[in-house]
């Protein structure tokens, strides 16, 4: 299972159907008491589809930010949150925990929780 099939959500399939298989930047992770978090995932990756709204890849757009809210957090570790980066994202699930990991050479963000909802995506170009 890759981490677009763990969301289950049809667009995000149809965007990434191989998942995600370039970098990627945890652009935004934001915690409420209500044991929810909202995560914005930039990513570089072409999509497998045109979206006419968003314009052509590589000239109107180069990035799509995944939004999404994780629910029924168990754990979150973060060190250096100003040194992140893109990277590659580790992902796993086991039984009804999904892990999310974010590592580079200074820094690391890893995330527990048992589900993730997607929100919507945005672009722009770098």
């Amino acid at each position: 299972m890759n981490f677009i099939n763990c969301i289950h959500n049809k667009f995000l399939e149809q965007l990434f159907p191989k998942g995600l298989q370039e970098p990627v930047l945890l652009g935004q992770l934001g915690l409420d008491l209500a044991d929810r978090a909202s995560i914005n995932i930039h990513v570089t990756q072409k999509p497998a589809i045109e979206i006419n709204k968003w314009g052509v890849w590589g000239e109107d757009y180069n990035i799509i930010v995944i939004k999404l809210i994780g629910q029924f957090l168990s754990k979150i570790d973060v060190i250096n949150w100003q040194c992140v980066d893109f990277c590659f994202l580790e992902f796993s699930q086991e039984d009804d925990i999904i892990q999310l990991n974010f590592n580079g050479n200074a820094w690391s963000v890893k995330i527990e929780l048992r589900s993730l909802t997607f929100q919507g995506c945005d672009v722009y170009i770098k």
